[in-house]
């Protein structure tokens, strides 16, 4: 049997402070979840890309203003064209290799300026801290079962959202 002991995600709930800052953070990462990347600033990514092979690739983000390097498992560099909006690359001779961390990037990706983006990420921070226990997602009568999300985005913070998500490949 396993007797490696997970800390808590809160270790200390008595000092734990849910302030305006810990609110921003976590409406942060629900856009950046529902994203799918970060968004927000443009800044320098590196990492591996699992691929099945064929000739189009996703890169892990949109809005991408460089591609630096962009290379096989062995680090031989690929011969490609992209779209910097959508963040896909096609390879220009052959295939791309095939398996787990086959492609090696280092990009550069992100909005300077999306102020929707802020806008979603203020009001769903206000809600969140306004709702002590959390927003309802589910409810149960007999059972007496309820699940809260703490931060929930709305239809129309979804819709503003959309134009950012990473799409799946064509």
């Amino acid at each position: 049997m396993d007797s490696t002991v997970i800390p808590d995600i809160i270790t200390d709930p008595a000092s734990f402070n849910a302030d305006a800052a810990f609110w921003i953070h976590a409406a942060q990462a629900a856009i950046r979840r529902y994203c799918g990347w970060h968004v927000t600033p443009n800044v320098r990514l590196t990492g591996v890309i699992n691929s099945r092979g064929g000739t189009v690739l996703r890169l892990p983000a949109r809005h991408v203003t460089a591609v630096n390097t962009l290379t096989s498992r062995d680090g031989t560099p690929l011969v490609y064209a992209y779209d910097p909006e959508s963040g896909l690359v096609e390879l220009l001779n052959g295939s791309l290799p095939i398996g787990i961390a086959a492609v090696s990037y280092d990009i550069a990706a992100g909005y300077d300026n999306c102020p929707d983006v802020q806008g979603v990420l203020v009001n769903a921070a206000r809600r969140a801290a306004a709702a002590p226990a959390g927003m309802v997602t589910s409810q149960s009568a007999n059972g007496a079962a309820a699940s809260y999300d703490v931060v929930t985005l709305m239809k129309d913070e979804y819709a503003k959202l959309d134009r950012y998500r990473l799409e799946c490949l064509p």
